[in-house]
């Protein structure tokens, strides 16, 4: 299988090259192989398949209910598109909290009491998922206040001083305890649409525990919030026990030992000497099916000479890490800004390369973040992308479209 493999340097000088003699990001086709891997899959879906985040699908479809619409535009939209992409799954919000947007779309608006307008719009998200052909990959919860967050469960319990990413959450009882009830209780819905338990559903491929869990103000090697995913994936295990589960996390180290550490020190970025949580510790939870990872290079100070080795690096070294515990690796976000540094032609050269790694080392399935449909504007987020109607996928207004079907169509 290797046989055929490029080297991440090739792969990288041809698709920067693009960008121009004496462009930064050519500095960046430095020596470094993509080694290659076997072929990972998440359930049943064909290594290296593409995702697309839709986070908003939920909230989109609760407001259609609210106008009592027999379904949400927006959803089809998304979906359909997703289809014609050759997309096999859709990552997007199974929850929300947020106190802000009770009477509008949260689903959960006071410690277990729910607003069943808003749960019949997930439940519309799923149901229609398989009708159109396309899974989900849900997140129950956010470590981020939007959407609620780790601070809202920290709120409802009366604690003083709730903070965004509050590590009470993950540590406290009472929190802890609510939220796994919370849990249950969407595992154990049964959607008014089709009559499917969520725990059941064929059209979820996985459950994530959180979106970013990060283990600030937790003990340095990440012990604790390996705890929190243990106790919180077993009881996700037992009630939805033919779905994968994973932790939904950046794939951050306390130290970089088991990475290339000597280039992570001199590329300048802090994100594996981030004390709290273990990607690895996390990975190896028995309760956890695949290995999850994102990569923000500008977020995380890879703005300049690096990037495009590192974002190999990121993929190729957390890989080998996920197969040494014999499980894939879901690349859950991959996000270069619109209007950062770099112009389309180069970010377009710095994601086909990753994602031509991604598929050479085995990857489970990868996701660029984000997926917008056609009304939503691009100030909504500073990473979108579109398949707009009446265009074709190559069309420059919709930035990354034809580099997803190229990527789904070598998925194997």
């Amino acid at each position: 299988m290797a046989s055929h493999f490029r080297s991440t340097s090739a792969v990288l000088a041809l698709t920067l090259s693009a960008c121009g003699e004496g462009e930064p990001v050519m500095l960046e086709a430095v020596a470094a192989d993509c080694v290659g891997g076997p072929a990972q899959q998440l359930d049943r879906l064909p290594s290296g398949s593409m995702v697309l985040n839709a986070y908003f699908l939920q909230e989109e479809a609760t407001r259609d209910v609210r106008r009592g619409l027999p379904e949400s535009p927006v959803v089809e939209e998304v979906l359909a598109k997703a289809a014609a992409l050759g997309v096999r799954a859709v990552r997007t919000n199974g929850h929300n909290d947020a106190v802000d947007k009770v009477g509008d779309s949260a689903i959960q608006v006071a410690p277990l009491q729910y607003d069943e307008a808003a749960f019949i719009g997930l439940d519309r998200v799923l149901a229609r998922a398989r009708v159109h052909g396309v899974r989900l990959v849900l997140t129950l919860g956010n470590y981020w206040d939007a959407y609620g967050g780790a601070r809202q469960y920290v709120e409802w319990a009366g604690l003083p001083g709730a903070v965004e990413g509050d590590s009470r959450f993950f540590t406290e009882p009472s929190v802890v305890a609510h939220y796994k009830a919370h849990v249950v209780g969407v595992l154990n819905r049964v959607n008014t649409v089709d009559g499917i338990r969520y725990g059941d559903h064929p059209a979820v491929l996985a459950w994530e525990l959180l979106n970013e869990p990060r283990g600030r103000g937790l003990d340095r090697e990440g012990v604790k919030l390996r705890a929190w995913i243990d106790d919180v994936a077993r009881e996700v295990k037992a009630h939805a026990p033919g779905h994968l589960v994973g932790t939904g996390e950046e794939g951050f180290e306390p130290s970089p030992e088991g990475y290339d550490a000597a280039f992570w020190a001199v590329v300048g970025t802090t994100m594996l000497r981030t004390p709290g949580s273990s990607f690895a510790r996390n990975t190896a939870s028995p309760f956890i099916d695949f290995a999850s990872v994102h990569f923000y290079p500008e977020a995380w100070g890879l703005d300049g000479p690096g990037t495009a080795l590192a974002g190999a690096k990121w993929i190729m070294e957390h890989a080998a890490i996920a197969r040494s515990l014999g499980k894939p690796l879901f690349v859950g976000e991959l996000g270069l800004r619109n209007e950062g540094d770099m112009d389309l032609s180069q970010r377009r050269a710095l994601y086909r390369g990753w994602l031509e790694c991604m598929r050479e080392e085995g990857v489970g399935g990868g996701a660029l973040w984000m997926f917008a449909n056609d009304a939503r504007p691009d100030a909504w987020d500073s990473h979108t992308f579109y398949f707009r109607d009446g265009t074709t996928p190559d069309d420059p207004a919709n930035r990354y479209a034809d580099l997803v079907i190229e990527a789904a169509a070598e998925a194997r």
